[in-house]
């Protein structure tokens, strides 16, 4: 299940955009995913929130959310292609993603994507 969330890194750059959406899952450390209580998760994302930044909580959105936030927030829409039997790739506009292994590695590398047109 670990594998539908974001990783701890895309978490801390997407709280960095603004990132403030309700999560049912938070990284209390860099590879510590848990659960917290049903009152908090509202303001998981919420870098205002001063409760969450004492303990170092951070939103652990699934990818579909992120996608859907990025598509919503900045207009901004790419999805993995097929390669080749066994290979993934971007191709969007002039950018072309390298050829990944995984459907996961080609996510990872499109959320990477999405953070860098969203800061600039």
């Amino acid at each position: 299940m670990k594998k539908e969330f974001v990783s701890y890194e895309i978490a801390l750059e997407l709280k960095e955009l603004g990132f403030d959406e309700p999560c049912l899952f938070a990284y209390y450390g860099k590879s510590d995913i848990s659960n917290f209580k049903e009152s908090d998760h509202v303001l998981c994302g919420d870098r205002h929130n001063t409760s969450f930044q004492k303990d170092g909580r951070v939103s652990a959105p699934l990818y579909q959310h992120v996608f859907r936030w990025f598509r919503e927030k900045y207009g901004v829409h790419m999805y993995p292609e097929k390669f080749d039997v066994n290979k993934w790739w971007v191709e969007w506009g002039y950018w072309n993603s390298p050829i990944f292994e995984t459907y996961e590695e080609v996510e990872e590398s499109i959320l990477q994507k999405m953070i860098e047109i969203a800061k600039n």
